[in-house]
């Protein structure tokens, strides 16, 4: 490559941001570092406010490169206002080759650059720009290697391929068909998965085999935390939301968007707490103690936030034991006070997880599923929901998952469907809030036993310590062994070096 060291790129729409995308940068960063220190990596996009705090401690060689085309909002800028659906593809176009101008001038000195997850629709300009740019570095001969790294698929997201698929055969040849643009398969690049799934998809789009690699995302055990201070997180919590010292707490740790589906957590932290009070007298379903929902990060903005102001609005009309957005209290590591080291000002993801119980997913969509492995490291059980096409990566390592369920019937429809054929999704969501509720009347709680008895059954016997203790156990051995970082980012640095 001409030079007595490797400078890697890597490219998302934003840097530096709360979202699982820029999660799995960070832990790739540091995996990297530790395999080569003297390896040059530059993160590139539109880098967040506090992004010189995205990665601590700072590996000497890493740094940051801004560009605001890369914002879905910027371009809307540079059009008048017009979003994202509302452009067409000349105005993609356009954009999309002047930030490959960009790319080709800003870009020029890295040796590998990695993709992650560009080709889902949130800004197709962008898509096209790598169309172009990764054309071009093949046909100019420069030895520039790339990596499409797939998060997940844009097929997965019918509001952004509507978006993509503008780009369709026309009678000038100017514009190139969606599914080129999506699965460029030029020689100098190469494709990552992060679930064995989504491998065979990319079979399926006509990229070769020995082309794609699976790389699931590693676990950072820098998150458990040096010493215990879950106790006072613990106390500020119940004195903000005014709780009951004894509360049980059950953690959803995510981002509070719509396909988390954290109104099926909410049923079932109700449906906990009613077995709790004693409103069904059956054996097995015995439970003590009061259950509150955390779910760690509120939107402030777009739709998420107005899925959020919805799921809120509920919850303070209906006096449920649920508190979304946790930011107050917790970031991704401990903050110190500067002038006493002894004093956290913002607590880390370890701490949070200390705080809880148990830890629920009800998600309904995920590229890889952090939430699926993560908690075990910290001797926490998970709950809740599978993914067809996720959850058995992680059975196929070994874990023990059986308990988790791939339906929750509700009146004869599983939760999620619930409200499915309302064109509103605003009301679909009120539809399925409005269950919650129905979970005050015993027979009504009766029947819902009755259709689920056999995950119900499986899940409440995690609610008992000593019960959970071997689980724990077997699934923590698994997640270390197979995800660690140093593995992972092994792995990752073998497609790197051999692109």
């Amino acid at each position: 490559m001409g030079k007595n060291y490797l400078h890697l790129g890597i490219g998302h729409y934003g840097i530096g941001f709360k979202d699982g995308v820029n999660t799995v940068i960070s832990r790739s960063v540091r995996a990297l570092w530790r395999i080569n220190p003297n390896l040059r990596i530059t993160l590139f996009g539109k880098l967040s406010p506090d992004y010189k705090n995205f990665i601590k401690p700072s590996p000497p060689f890493l740094r940051y490169l801004n560009i605001d085309e890369f914002d879905p909002i910027e371009a809307s800028k540079q059009l008048g206002g017009k979003s994202i659906s509302e452009q067409q593809v000349h105005d993609y176009i356009w954009q999309g080759t002047n930030i490959a101008q960009i790319l080709v001038d800003k870009l020029a000195n890295m040796d590998v650059v990695i993709a992650e997850n560009l080709g889902i629709g949130i800004h197709p300009a962008v898509t096209y720009a790598f169309y172009l740019y990764t054309q071009y570095s093949y046909m100019h001969k420069n030895n520039k290697k790339f990596i499409y790294r797939f998060h997940d698929f844009v097929q997965q997201r019918p509001e952004n391929f509507k978006n993509v698929k503008k780009f369709h055969h026309f009678p000038f040849s100017i514009v190139p068909h969606w599914h080129s643009i999506l699965y460029p398969a030029y020689p100098n690049i190469k494709y990552i998965t992060i679930n064995r799934y989504d491998r065979w998809r990319l079979v399926e789009h006509g990229i070769e085999e020995n082309n794609i690699y699976y790389i699931p995302n590693c676990v950072d055990k820098s998150i458990i935390p040096p010493d215990d201070r879950s106790d006072e997180l613990r106390r500020k919590i119940i004195e903000r939301e005014k709780l009951d010292p004894s509360v049980r707490f059950i953690l959803y740790p995510v981002r509070c968007i719509r396909r988390k589906n954290v109104e099926e957590a909410i049923f079932l932290t109700k449906f906990f707490n009613t077995l709790s009070e004693g409103k069904v007298f059956k054996k097995n379903y015995n439970l003590k103690g009061k259950f509150h929902l955390l779910v760690s990060v509120r939107p402030k903005e777009g739709d998420d936030a107005q899925y959020t102001k919805i799921l809120l609005e509920f919850v303070k009309n209906h006096n449920l034991p649920v508190t979304i957005g946790l930011e107050e209290f917790i970031s991704l590591e401990r903050e110190y006070d500067s002038r006493d080291p002894t004093k956290i000002i913002k607590y880390g993801i370890g701490d949070i997880y200390k705080v809880a119980e148990l830890v629920i997913t009800t998600s309904t969509l995920e590229g890889f599923g952090f939430v699926y492995v993560e908690p075990w490291i910290m001797d926490k059980v998970v709950i809740g929901r599978s993914i067809p096409f996720i959850t058995p990566d992680f059975q196929t390592a070994g874990m023990k998952l059986d308990h988790l369920y791939t339906a929750l019937l509700v009146e004869g429809k599983d939760f999620k469907d619930i409200g499915q054929e309302k064109s509103n999704p605003d009301e679909a969501v009120q539809e399925r809030l409005s269950k919650t509720l129905k979970l005050n009347n015993p027979n009504y709680v009766k029947r819902f036993i009755e259709s689920n008895e056999t995950v119900i059954l499986a899940t409440l016997r995690l609610f008992d310590e000593e019960k959970r203790k071997e689980v724990i156990a077997k699934n923590k051995e698994v997640v270390e062994k197979t995800y660690s970082e140093e593995k992972i980012g092994k792995k990752l640095y073998e497609v790197i070096t051999s692109a």
